[in-house]
């Protein structure tokens, strides 16, 4: 197989590249606060999206775990067809070296299927808050998204796969607008994840409650402890000459 495979359900396979149709992914990753995995694992949940699909890569965490949508697996892609959206929420981190394969992987059949702009979500140290502002962002040439919030300070950097994917979706040229909410590091933070939420309503013409996300960050908690729970078994298993 290939090193990052995207693989879609084949009964959505035409639905997606239909002629005519555009489609807005968001996504977003478990870094800081874990902002990109709570808020789009509420996004997919609050607009009825089904799940059509997974990203498959060749070390990516071996665990599952049972949803109401079915099985939640390490990198899954959901659907809202009525608000022509696609979310992609990614339970784990890519390793390392698969972080530009899986970027790749992704902005080639986003394209694929006639995607348009893409929202990406994350977290910024709320340390480097400078004003009243609740969120910083970015935005490559062709978004045609901005906001009266300042965008990110010049000298401040974004790390990690959210980096790499960005950086990937502005080579390939897909229009993509990053939303960096405030919110402390080592934590889980609904407010911050309702913060892109809230954003995300406006620029899309949605209404999203945003109430519920308290609650639905402690079940994002409780699957990332389930996740660690499995790595940490998958190791053992392994014994001691397993090397990184």
């Amino acid at each position: 197989m290939k090193p990052v495979e995207v693989i879609i359900y084949r009964e959505y396979e035409q639905l997606l590249k239909e002629p005519g149709r555009s489609w807005v992914l968001v996504t977003g990753f478990p870094g800081f606060g874990y902002v990109g995995t709570i808020a789009t694992r509420y996004l997919a949940s609050k607009t009825g999206s089904v799940k059509i699909g997974d990203i498959v890569t060749k070390y990516m965490p071996d665990f599952v775990a049972v949803e109401d949508y079915g099985v939640m697996t390490p990198y899954e892609i959901f659907l809202a067809e009525g608000n022509g959206l696609l979310t992609v929420v990614n339970n784990a981190l890519p390793s390392t070296p698969e972080r530009v394969p899986y970027a790749l992987a992704l902005a080639e059949w986003f394209k694929n299927v006639n995607g348009s702009r893409a929202i990406l979500a994350g977290g910024l140290n709320v340390k480097l808050r400078e004003g009243e502002e609740d969120f910083r962002w970015v935005c490559n040439v062709a978004c045609e998204w901005g906001f009266k919030e300042p965008a990110l300070s010049k000298g401040n950097y974004i790390v990690g796969p959210l980096a790499t994917l960005y950086t990937i979706f502005t080579l390939k040229k897909i229009p993509t607008l990053l939303i960096l909410p405030y919110t402390e590091p080592g934590k889980y933070d609904p407010s911050a994840a309702a913060v892109f939420i809230r954003e995300l309503n406006k620029i899309l013409n949605m209404s999203i409650d945003v109430g519920d996300l308290i609650e639905y960050s402690k079940l994002v908690a409780y699957a990332k402890a389930l996740i660690e729970e499995a790595s940490k078994k998958s190791k053992e298993d392994k014994g001691p000459k397993l090397y990184m």
